[in-house]
């Protein structure tokens, strides 16, 4: 396999054969290609830790989960005392890294870099680390399961990211979590961005998506064999997925502002999805930008394996057809003008009569304290944006309760019952969070909990300040 081939056929790899060891020499092979990578003024500020003993492998996986996806796991680390000027010790350790990838590719192995490390400071010491060392990525490495590596990934096109001379805006991404910062085409570029990544966002907070997909169900009812439903800008479709497994039978269509969410979408779903483009104005220009049918084939570009397909199904239902429409936690990352053209056009999508089921997170709740919490912790940006679960991405802002309903009224949309969730948060899910923050947050934290077990039982009372609320309306 030579160079280029490695570089487009290297993947970062989340199941791997833990039965299956890696060889001495092929590990050392590997790490061997590390030590010969560029380094700032030859000072090669990088050392590996290997570790194999099972005890130390659990102990250090409280910190780092993924340690436990491969068989064999490297913390790479580097002096952060020699080379710091222009991050030198960083950049020399980076590219060490990369060198392993390729030729761990190239030796058909998977690999995975990490740079989740919980708290570094416990990690530190239970790898020995002097004083001078920081660990910079946990290199995962083994034999893909399955044998083979997952399918390639898009890229951003080259045009984009080439800069002649100087640099052009053109491309560029706000950082900002205020959908008002962004426009629909920049929250459709993210969004393929990160479905681009090749993760499945599948791994939701239990105690966030299992009651709001019972309430889902509850509110829509058992659905008639010939039900007609469409999920509002699915984004990487965990909800899509759960829809179609609660409707198997159900005529399902997706409003996508993209092509490539509509087929993320499809392939999770594992069945064909109508498309409805939104906005209308974007139709002509999705459609342009797919191939005819049978034109799709595997490109150099891709490392020669199978790309998600290029051609859009036949246009979905008609305006007024659909039975019932569901917006999930979509109108929080729509610029505010947006949000009555959106619902407008779902309103125009669903019969007379017909169900839309709007679940949001209310400003008037716990939302906004917690938020302003996980800015201390520096994570303000688009990456962290205010969404009650992970595979909610980007822009992201918590709605006033009062605003949702002039929306629906101005829509024609007449409410009908409404479900309240989360009253209190669940430090289940945000207790491990909080691992890797400082011992002041440590501390806020263990107190917000005993806090919230000594309200429990008021919970009923604190309903009308749940974070989470499913509004169920019918068209007039």
């Amino acid at each position: 396999m030579d160079v280029r081939d490695a570089i487009l056929r290297r993947r970062s790899v989340r199941r791997f054969d833990r039965d299956r060891a890696v060889p001495r020499e092929l590990l050392l092979e590997v790490l061997d290609a590390g030590r010969w990578a560029p380094s700032s003024c030859n000072l090669q500020t990088w050392d590996f830790v290997v570790v194999e003993d099972a005890d130390q492998r659990r102990e250090l996986a409280r910190e780092v989960r993924s340690l436990l996806l491969a068989p064999m796991g490297v913390f790479v680390v580097y002096d952060r005392e020699l080379a710091r000027e222009g991050h030198g010790n960083i950049q020399s350790a980076a590219a060490c890294i990369m060198n392993m990838l390729l030729a761990a590719t190239a030796r058909g192995l998977g690999s995975l870099w990490v740079n989740a490390l919980g708290e570094r400071a416990r990690v530190r010491e239970l790898l020995g680390l002097p004083a001078e060392h920081e660990v910079l990525a946990l290199v995962c490495l083994g034999w893909p399961a399955g044998g083979e590596a997952p399918p390639a990934p898009e890229r951003r096109p080259l045009a984009d990211v080439v800069h002649w001379n100087r640099f052009r805006a053109q491309g560029s991404l706000p950082r900002s979590p205020d959908p008002d910062d962004w426009t629909l085409a920049q929250i459709g570029s993210y969004l393929r961005r990160k479905l681009q990544s090749g993760t499945r966002f599948d791994k939701p907070d239990p105690g966030f998506f299992e009651p709001v997909m019972e309430a889902v169900r509850a509110h829509l009812g058992a659905g008639e064999p010939e039900f007609r439903l469409l999920d509002v800008l699915p984004g990487p479709g965990l909800f899509t997925e759960a829809l179609r497994k609660a409707y198997p039978r159900a005529a399902l269509a997706v409003m996508e502002s993209s092509a490539a969410s509509h087929f993320f979408c499809e392939r999770r779903c594992g069945a064909p999805l109508g498309f409805v483009p939104f906005p209308e104005a974007e139709g002509a220009r999705i459609a342009a930008a797919c191939a005819p049918a049978g034109a799709a084939a595997p490109s150099r570009e891709t490392g020669g394996l199978a790309v998600v397909p290029s051609v859009l199904p036949a246009p979905a239902l008609a305006a007024g057809q659909f039975d019932a429409a569901t917006v999930l936690f979509r109108l929080e990352g729509l610029p505010r003008a947006l949000r009555p053209r959106l619902l407008q056009e779902v309103a125009a999508r669903v019969r007379p009569g017909g169900s839309v089921l709007i679940a949001y997170t209310s400003r008037r709740s716990w939302q906004l304290p917690a938020y302003a919490l996980r800015r201390r912790l520096g994570r303000d940006t688009v990456e962290y944006a205010p969404a009650p679960d992970g595979n909610i991405i980007g822009p992201y802002e918590a709605l006033a309760p009062g605003a949702v309903r002039r929306l629906a009224r101005a829509c024609g949309l007449v409410g009908e019952g409404e479900t309240r969730l989360q009253p209190l948060p669940d430090f289940r899910i945000i207790g491990p969070r909080l691992r890797g923050a400082g011992a002041g947050v440590r501390v806020l934290g263990r107190l917000a909990a005993i806090a919230c077990a000594l309200l429990r039982p008021a919970a009923g009372l604190l309903q009308p300040l749940a974070r989470i609320r499913i509004v169920c309306l019918r068209r007039a």
